[in-house]
């Protein structure tokens, strides 16, 4: 087996693999008095080996903590201590559409710079199917509503604002209202099997989105969701951006 390039890896991808913070396992019945369920999902494959643990709530289905054991890449052991905090709060049914690109972007030291060499997409791929064994374990479990759900982590919050946004014409703003929703908001509305794009600009302040998928029939869209939405796109753009559903497309 080839090793990756080290020199390719992120800087916080480095820190992971050699201090990783979610090394470990849980016990299948330690959560029994706690309303909680100890789940697993273990995978082998030319050589290495994974075996993810998690704790979820039974009550409505929410992830709890999360460890991992692996043997194998480097970038296997990123990975997955990276997967076990995108995994926290999120619902099994949400990590059942974990992506690798959460995971990259997890640690990633620039917005626009992958945090993993394209040769590790297998060893990122192979801890989303372990993750997937394990959450499936957990179908029979109640989900929470989905209107009390935010998918979008306030980890992705920050103030600020672009210092240029001024100095851009209005269909640059545009440019960038649509790459940061692609690339920093889209990825986890997709957790929730839903979509998201620019309906219109206006005014070079108002933002109408239009939502697609189960985010049509979920009223966090107007709520939790909407109000995250909004928060990222003022803190990497602009302070004055409001944000608006197209609420002909909604269907509750």
């Amino acid at each position: 087996m080839k090793p990756h390039p080290w020199t390719e890896y992120s800087n916080l991808l480095k820190e992971r693999i050699l201090n990783p913070r979610n090394v470990g396992s849980f016990k299948e019945n330690t959560g029994a008095l706690q309303e909680m369920r100890v789940v697993t999902g273990k995978g082998e494959r030319d050589g290495s080996l994974l075996i993810f643990s998690i704790v979820v709530d039974e009550t409505d289905g929410i992830i709890a903590d999360a460890k991992f054991i692996a043997f194998g890449e480097t970038t296997l052991i990123g990975a997955s201590d990276a997967a076990c905090e995108v995994l926290l709060r999120k619902n099994y049914d949400q990590a059942r559409r974990l992506t690798a690109d959460l995971i990259d972007r997890k640690l990633r030291d620039f917005t626009n710079i992958p945090a993993f060499p394209k040769t590790a997409d297998s060893d990122i791929n192979f801890v989303l199917s372990v993750i997937e064994e394990a959450a499936e374990k957990c179908t029979d479990i109640p989900l929470k509503d989905p209107s009390f759900t935010q998918p979008i982590p306030e980890g992705q919050q920050s103030d600020g604002g672009h210092p240029n946004w001024h100095l851009f014409s209005p269909d640059e703003k545009l440019d960038h209202i649509k790459e940061v929703i692609r690339d920093e908001i889209q990825p986890y509305i997709e957790l929730d099997a839903g979509g998201i794009e620019v309906a219109a600009f206006n005014d070079e302040r108002e933002v109408i989105i239009a939502y697609q998928g189960a985010c049509t029939t979920c009223p966090s869209s107007t709520g939790a969701t909407l109000d995250a939405i909004q928060q990222i796109l003022r803190s990497r753009l602009s302070p004055s951006l409001d944000v608006k559903p197209d609420l002909s497309l909604l269907q509750y």
